[in-house]
């Protein structure tokens, strides 16, 4: 369940997701599913969750290239503008 009171769902990004991921779960054997599971399982119980209270698909959540090595999450619904969170990513900037 969302936590945000701006989120809104994006229809169309959700329907396209949800097809991409069909396929991609349909073309998986059982034994990389399950090992997909464990490894989802072994990955919530290790870090806290930046998007936790953003709900997925949501048409007020964006990314974009930060600095030379970041990915930018942030929200743009209209007062409620701010940053969710920064990946840094290393290969792109050795």
């Amino acid at each position: 369940m969302c936590k945000c009171k701006f989120y809104e769902v994006d229809l169309v990004a959700k329907k396209e997701g949800d097809a991409m991921e069909a396929a991609y779960f349909g073309s998986m054997s059982e034994s990389e599913r399950e090992a997909m599971d464990a490894w989802a399982a072994m990955e919530a119980t290790d870090k806290p969750d930046p998007f936790a209270k953003c709900g997925e698909y949501c048409k007020h959540q964006k990314s974009d290239r930060g600095f030379p090595g970041e990915r930018v999450y942030h929200c743009i619904a209209p007062g409620n503008e701010h940053i969710i969170h920064v990946d840094f990513i290393e290969s792109e900037i050795i």
